[in-house]
């Protein structure tokens, strides 16, 4: 669409990996899995510190195993196995193509730690191995594609170590690949492991499956974009306070009309370099140029609309990252809300609830390595609130639904909520969702200790750090923003 200013108007994740594939974002490097993350890269959390699981009869964080053997302290090297058939045959019904084990201690008299070697071991005889027979008389042997351990609560992340450890505060992930065998059933599936060493009596070691908040498919939630085909027409609805793009015509002004200073971004068309595709005719192109850090700073002040500032907002726009879009220096700012009134809640100017706030959006670094996720895109968003700690804002992912991990080079629709905080209340909400699907929601905020803040504006920020600087041109595309004061949701007929 083009982009249509008026001075009026304006003062101055590869689908996305959800369901059979979520194993696929797991992965043992140094910003993968840890206590905290299932994907550090882009600070996707686990619901539960240490991990999430389902046990065997698929109840989430239950306490029957698949299976369970105890290992004992015992001097020399111990061969251990588990039937994990059931689990297995678990693996292709769902249609996956990664087979998940989460390990950890289930009970029993043995509450010790045992060490059990990894995929990165020396002694290739020792690599964790998957056994499966199949119906037609096969059997196949799998090496693990990631192995790793939670050493909670620390922050590390240990994939790259000769062991990995289960028991008391330990427990671990291993990540099998899955041949395609169209017609073929599994008869039974063991799981083999070395251990070389045991502390105190050893430990009683059940079999689980991950369980990933982005594993399952959100339903999508359809709002006011719904009635209007292409948003056509959705400025004329009396929830909707302002739009940006959804307007058709021959020409468009230049985007400094009207705007705070340093805006950014021009109207493109086409941009071959960058595999732009339209969304519908023009969209607006922000480049963060090599050895700068802003591409966008304006903002759609409430002041300007009818009913003046609120307690509570939603805006949606259309995010589309180009081929150069590869941030792998630091992470930076993506749109998102304000109410900083130039006091506090940006730039280490620390929020106390009395001074501002701001939930921008935020993009992540990009992670190194040959995992799925270096493909992808993650965002999520950047928060000043009245209970931070540091002067710098707090980085919290979207790791519901399918996620904040989103592929280069195709359009998804962005919407944002934020209700703020009774004054003395920590109730505050903030909510995402990725094509009307459920990514992010926070309802235990404090964003105020007074009622003279509000919400001030849609802050339409793309920023590069911190304080380094881009090492490369990176180009992305925004379109068909809107803001209004009920729930958005994706464009009806949006390609």
């Amino acid at each position: 669409m083009n982009w249509i200013l008026s001075a009026a108007g304006i003062v101055l994740f590869c689908a996305l990996l959800s369901g059979p594939q979520a194993a696929l974002l797991l992965d043992d490097s140094t910003r993968g899995m840890t206590c905290y993350f299932y994907s550090a890269a882009a600070k996707l959390e686990w619901q539960r510190q240490g991990g999430d699981w389902s046990d065997a009869s698929g109840a989430p964080f239950g306490l029957r195993p698949y299976a369970t053997e105890t290992v004992l302290r015992r001097d020399g090297s111990q061969t251990v196995s588990w039937d994990v058939t059931k689990l297995a045959q678990t693996w292709i019904q769902r249609e996956e193509s990664i087979g998940g084990v989460f390990l950890r201690e289930s009970g029993g008299a043995s509450k010790g730690v045992v060490n059990f070697s990894s995929r990165e071991s020396a002694n290739a005889g020792s690599h964790p191995a998957l056994l499966i027979d199949w119906s037609d008389g096969q059997r196949t042997r799998a090496k693990p594609l990631a192995d790793t351990y939670f050493s909670c609560p620390n922050h590390r992340a240990y994939g790259g170590e000769a062991f990995f450890k289960v028991g008391g505060r330990h427990s671990a992930v291993l990540l099998f690949p899955l041949p395609k065998r169209k017609g073929v059933e599994i008869n039974s599936a063991t799981l083999m492991l070395t251990s070389e060493k045991q502390y105190g009596k050893g430990a009683s070691v059940g079999v689980f499956r991950p369980l990933l908040p982005s594993g399952d498919e959100a339903s999508v939630e359809f709002g006011i974009a719904q009635a209007f085909s292409n948003d056509q027409g959705i400025e004329n609805h009396p929830e909707v306070l302002h739009t940006e793009g959804v307007v058709s015509i021959p020409e468009f002004l230049p985007w400094s009309l009207g705007l705070d200073m340093g805006l950014g971004g021009h109207t493109v068309s086409s941009d071959i370099e960058n595999n732009f595709e339209p969304l519908h005719g023009n969209a607006l192109a922000v480049t963060i140029a090599k050895g700068n850090n802003s591409g966008l700073n304006t903002h759609f002040r409430f002041s300007e609309y009818k009913g003046g500032e609120p307690d509570e907002a939603y805006f949606r726009y259309y995010l589309r990252f180009g081929e150069s879009w590869d941030p792998s220096v630091d992470g930076g700012k993506l749109p998102g809300f304000s109410g900083t009134y130039g006091r506090a809640g940006w730039g280490m100017r620390k929020s106390d609830g009395f001074n501002g706030w701001s939930a921008r959006g935020a993009f992540f670094r990009q992670p190194a390595g040959d995992s799925a996720a270096v493909k992808l895109r993650g965002i999520g968003s950047y928060v000043y609130h009245a209970q931070m700690e540091g002067t710098s804002g707090e980085t919290w992912g979207w790791s519901l639904g399918p996620s904040g991990l989103l592929q280069k080079n195709r359009w998804y629709s962005v919407e944002q909520h934020v209700r703020l905080n009774a004054p003395g209340k920590s109730d505050g909400v903030l909510r995402a969702w990725i094509d009307g699907q459920l990514v992010f929601e926070k309802r235990d905020i404090r964003f105020r200790e007074s009622e003279t803040l509000k919400v001030e504006s849609v802050w339409m920020n793309v920023y590069h750090g911190g304080v380094r600087p881009a090492d490369k041109d990176m180009t992305l595309f925004i379109d068909n923003l809107v803001i209004a004061r009920k729930y958005i949701g994706p464009m009806h007929s949006a390609r």
